[in-house]
């Protein structure tokens, strides 16, 4: 998964507001009074939340199950003088028995990744043993509505003059899965296009089981926020942020 998806990932994501998205974290550091040292980007991939708050001052730590993302966000961090500690890891066995945090963040649906709620309680529970005393975890999914409306069984495309794509869903209502395939036809130098498959799934969590997972693992969610707000989610909104604290 995302590897031969790494070289063009970039290049598909460039209309993603991550400028507005990392702004929205800003306003949650100051809402919530969140002053962090060291933060932790878990599913960093190719790194574009992770720079820009290591552009910001402060000391990063990106964490990915993809080498060839890392690889991608090495190589852009470097070529901005930046020093960032990056981790090929899955976030369901994370070792880092040597670091500890102030911050944890997962952003861009990462979380969604995770395909149980047992998975993602041990996720929460190592997240938990990561921060200090009075740490914070900032994450955001893609809502059940998104998951089930939006993508639903639906099919995306895109027909560039270099690049192309097929994107086919398929929602599982008895476990809120969408399973996604994706074909891509990427045109080398030579003129001849190179064909490859990825195949992903996103799991959707209701804000309440999200809550007792959190509890179970010994956090507390302090706020839910629908995308860029500071109000409550709506049925229809598309991704939630949580923001939680170890106490």
């Amino acid at each position: 998964m995302y590897s031969n998806f790494a070289s063009i990932y970039d290049r598909l994501m460039q209309d993603m507001p991550y400028a507005g998205w990392i702004n929205y974290l800003k306003r949650l550091f100051a809402r919530h009074n969140i002053k962090p040292h060291r933060i932790l980007d878990l599913g960093c991939g190719t790194g574009n939340v992770t720079i820009p708050l290591a552009e910001m001052g402060y000391r990063l730590t990106g964490l990915d199950l993809s080498p060839e993302m890392l690889a991608v966000a090495e190589e852009k961090a470097r070529s901005k003088g930046l020093i960032v500690n990056w981790l090929c890891q899955d976030m369901r066995a994370m070792d880092m028995a040597d670091l500890s945090f102030e911050l944890v963040i997962s952003m861009t649906d990462s979380l969604n990744y995770i395909s149980t709620g047992d998975e993602l309680l041990h996720v929460f529970k190592q997240v938990r043993n990561l921060l200090k005393d009075g740490g914070w975890f900032i994450f955001d999914l893609n809502s059940v509505y998104k998951l089930k409306e939006v993508f639903s069984d639906n099919v995306f495309t895109l027909l560039d003059d270099d690049i192309a794509y097929v994107w086919e869903n398929n929602y599982d209502e008895t476990c809120r899965t969408c399973y996604m395939d994706l074909t891509f036809f990427v045109k080398e130098a030579d003129g001849r296009y190179r064909r490859f498959s990825e195949e992903h799934s996103e799991t959707g969590y209701e804000i309440n089981d999200i809550r007792e997972l959190l509890n179970q693992a010994g956090l507390i969610l302090q706020a839910v926020y629908e995308e860029e707000t500071i109000t409550a989610p709506q049925d229809t909104t598309e991704r939630i942020y949580f923001v939680v604290r170890k106490e």
